[in-house]
């Protein structure tokens, strides 16, 4: 597979993923983060510690839409000191799992590889919902593909529950065998990710294109 055609793969699939988080955290970042304040209320059965909890989501939740407001005017630092912020004050917090995908990319826009795994890492060992968890694991699997860690990326794929995320994890798992030249598993695997595929997504054309390539080259 050439080069320009793996990145553009990467692009895509990284627009589609953060479309994902930004429909899952519509649909459940308020009641999640209400959840977690009435629980943690509950338990400790302090009126005090309840309110607490609520003005650290509150503060968080405005440092996380002062993130996003940086990014749409392509602030850059800026978004890197909200996201830091959010990190380093509100850690307990789902924005701050947020806020370590946005360093991520920022990182991986600024050639910055190691500490955009950093981030990712942080995520995926310290997360503690899964679907965020997924999204980081996925994303430092296509940044150590991209570097040529081949077996990096056996482990970071190995005996995972997929949560969701099956197609991309069958991808992931056929641009590996495609990168050692196995072919018919490479094609098995892209077969599979196709199969739980969204239909007329953007993924499904991908796939589409890299399963078409390993079978030309497998048919010669």
């Amino acid at each position: 597979m050439a080069k320009e055609d793996q990145n553009t793969a990467i692009h895509f699939a990284e627009d589609e993923q953060t479309e994902k988080i930004r429909h899952w955290w519509k649909k459940n970042g308020v009641a999640i983060i209400v959840g977690l304040v009435l629980g943690l209320g509950s338990v400790a059965g302090y009126q005090g510690w309840g309110v607490y909890q609520t003005r650290q989501a509150e503060a968080a939740s405005d440092v996380y839409q002062e993130m996003l407001r940086n990014l749409e005017n392509e602030a850059l630092n800026r978004v890197r000191e909200s996201a830091e912020r959010l990190i380093s004050k509100y850690g307990s917090t789902a924005y701050a799992d947020a806020a370590s995908l946005m360093l991520a990319r920022l990182d991986v826009e600024a050639g910055q590889l190691e500490q955009a795994g950093h981030h990712l890492s942080r995520v995926i060992d310290h997360s503690k919902d899964s679907a965020m968890q997924h999204v980081a694991r996925l994303r430092l699997v296509t940044l150590v593909l991209d570097q040529g860690d081949l077996k990096r990326a056996d482990q970071l794929l190995a005996s995972q529950l997929t949560g969701g995320f099956e197609s991309r994890y069958d991808e992931l798992r056929g641009d590996i065998f495609a990168a050692r030249n196995d072919l018919k598993n490479a094609q098995n695997a892209y077969e599979r990710a196709l199969e739980n595929a969204v239909v007329g997504s953007v993924a499904v054309q991908i796939l589409e294109r890299k399963l078409n390539s390993v079978r030309r080259v497998d048919d010669r």
